[in-house]
């Protein structure tokens, strides 16, 4: 999978190999050698990031694929499989409620609900309709009876 060039992901993927150097050895362990070789052939070496808080990365500047990526990591490499299930658990209630969200938006059970249609009866009589002479044609037929 190659990764396109002027996305936002080759950038975040200098981030996080930048950001897992820190990482206690125990926890640096349990990502694949895999998972690292895809971030370091795919990111951005023209990128110049600097962990500033090895403390805090709260308070870290991150793009927001970092962190995604990150909470990634930390979900299928680094949890226990009991903070797994718990996380995974949340995620399938969070996306259950957005889709049960976006459900009752676009229900296309009550879509068309709100939209009454009326049809009106078609009278099947037509109606009579005068034909007036323009002037032009008026004095056209003048001339043409006169000659």
């Amino acid at each position: 999978m190659v990764i396109e060039k002027y996305s936002v992901y080759p950038k975040a993927f200098k981030e996080i190999s930048e950001i897992i150097k820190f990482f206690p050895k125990s926890e640096y362990r349990k990502i694949p050698k895999s998972f690292i070789n895809f971030i370091e052939e795919n990111m951005d070496n023209n990128y110049d990031y600097i962990v500033e808080h090895v403390d805090d990365f709260q308070n870290q500047e991150i793009l927001d694929e970092t962190k995604i990526i990150l909470s990634i990591i930390y979900r299928d490499f680094i949890a226990s499989n009991e903070v797994k299930k718990q996380i995974y658990k949340t995620e399938n209630l969070e996306l259950s409620q957005e889709e049960k969200r976006i459900r009752e938006k676009y229900n296309p059970d009550n879509m068309f609900k709100n939209k009454a249609t009326k049809v009106e009866p078609v009278e099947n009589s037509a109606a009579m309709v005068e034909y007036k002479e323009s002037i032009f044609t008026k004095i056209k037929n003048w001339f043409k009876r006169t000659f």
